[in-house]
Order: structure tokens, then sequence, then C-alpha cells
């Protein structure tokens, strides 16, 4: 009995309808512009990360009198966090019959993309559900301009030793809410808009993405959120060195396609593996938008 989700006539349509192409889909824009704010690094083999940190033992003092030996100050390596990096796979079978009846392109090759398209959603969802769970949060800030001003000086504080660059994420809906309210003047300086936001401070990223729940905002600073990827072009893909092995525009998921001549039916396998974790746990903050302080 063949599986009750192969692909199928109804599921692709009427056959011989005129098809009416979508212009408007999910796009990659949204991820690629959130992926570009981490630091993403391929393992090529093994899954496992071991994060090390050093810990000063200072000497119990630094004022040591003429002729006498200056103590010790002595300095460890040691285990910190660790984590894990484990594939996710996804199959999808096309059947000869259904290949007859839609053609080839739009049986095989765009119910790949409309399967991609999905995992790439995840992803995205993944990324921002992580930023839910930072652990510093600054409660309630009376509008977007303030939210901003105390991500920039909270993280400040916590990266004191480190010259860095804000990126703040919010909901698009948010963003337009405050460009509603504010005072709109000619000139480069155009009463304190998302431009000047960008701005702010002379080292802030303002990102929209529709992902950030409405009223909340996430904030962290350039290169501390780290992203582990199991590399598709790695030791795994000589597991498939026959097949026809293809990677999406993220280069993180790796698709193999494959026929079946048990079945006809042409399959199609996707697998990838993502971690995504901060170098400093407390360096990554949110907090949520009340309605701004009057003066």
């Amino acid at each position: 009995m063949a599986d009750p989700k192969l692909t199928k006539t109804p599921d692709m349509g009427e056959v011989q309808a005129k098809d009416f192409v979508e212009q408007f889909s999910e796009s990659i824009t949204k991820l690629t512009q959130a992926l570009s704010t981490t630091r993403p690094q391929a393992m090529t083999q093994g899954n496992t990360i071991q994060m090390y940190k050093f810990t000063t033992d200072m000497a119990s003092t630094t004022s040591v009198g003429e002729g006498e030996d200056i103590p010790l100050s002595g300095v460890k390596r040691t285990k910190d966090r660790s984590f894990t990096v484990n594939f996710e796979k996804a199959r999808k079978a096309i059947s000869i019959e259904e290949v007859q009846r839609v053609g080839y392109d739009m049986a095989v090759q765009q119910t790949d993309k409309r399967i991609l398209k999905e995992i790439q959603k995840n992803v995205r969802k993944g990324f921002f559900d992580f930023l839910a769970t930072a652990p510093t949060d600054l409660g309630a800030q009376g509008g977007l301009q303030n939210a901003i001003a105390q991500s920039v000086g909270k993280l400040q504080v916590l990266f004191d030793d480190d010259a860095v660059d804000t990126i703040v994420f919010i909901n698009p809906m948010d963003a337009a809410k405050y460009l509603g309210a504010a005072d709109i003047t000619n000139g480069a300086s155009v009463g304190f808009g998302l431009t000047l936001l960008n701005n702010f401070m002379g080292g802030v990223t303002l990102i929209m993405n529709s992902s950030v729940p409405e009223g909340t905002f996430y904030a962290t600073v350039k290169d501390n959120i780290n992203l582990m990827y199991l590399d598709t072009n790695g030791e795994s893909r000589k597991l498939f060195e026959n097949k026809s092995i293809t990677t999406d525009e993220t280069g993180l998921i790796a698709l193999v396609r494959d026929d079946n001549t048990t079945n006809l039916t042409n399959q199609s396998t996707l697998y990838w593996g993502i971690k995504i974790f901060p170098e400093v746990a407390n360096g990554v903050i949110k907090g949520t938008l009340a309605a701004p302080v009057k003066a």
C-alpha cells in the first residue's frame, strides 16, 4: 500500500488547470538578514561543541618590596558549557504517474522548493525562539527610542572591555507605531525616524522581522550569537557520492534527490543541523514596549 503522504493528484491541483504563479511567498531575505547577525561556523566532523573559560587567580598583593620575590598569579583554562548539534531530516516522494500528469517541474522541482521554504521558515522561527529565551530582561520600556537607549546602555555595561555594535530586533508594527507618532520635518535629521534610530549612539543596527512578537524587542551585540552548523559538504556528503546533492541559498540545508525503481518514485531527502548559542550567555537581552513617557 502506498504511503498516504505520497504527493499525487489532487494534491497538485487539477490536471491541465491553468497555473496562477505566486508573486508573494516566503522569502529567503528575512532569514538571511537574521542569520547575518550571527557568527556562523561549520562543523566538518563531530557534532559536539565544548566551550572553555579562563579563570585568573591574582596574587594577594602587587606591592612588592625591594629585593623580595614577586608572588605568582595563576591562570587556568577550564571547561564551561557544551552543546550538541544534531541532524534534522525530511523526505518527499513523487510517483511516475504524477510526473506524467503534471510534468516533472511541477511534480518534483516546485514541490522541493515548497518543502525547502517551510524548513527555512522553521530555521528562522528557531532563531527568534532562541532570542526569546534571553536571560537578561529589561522589562517594560517607555517606547522604542527608550528601549534602544536602554539596550545600548546595558550591553555597554555587559561588554565593558570590548568595543561593540548593538543589534536590536523589533516587530515591523512597532516600527510603524513609532513612525506614525514621530514628528516629520525636512532635511537629513528627519525627526528621529528609523534612519536616525539605526545610527543611534553611533553603532545600532535595527532589524525588523515579523517573527519578533509585537510589543517585544531583543538586543545583543555583533558576533555574540554563534551559529554552528553541520557542514553538508563535509564527511556526510561522501555517503551520497553517486546521488544528486544540492544546497539551499544559505548553504545550511542539503537536498539529496534519488530515484526508487522498486516503486517508480522520485524521492527528495533533506537534512540539516543547526545550533544557535551566545558566547556571552547574559549578553542577549529582551524587553517589552510600553507607551512612551511624556516629558
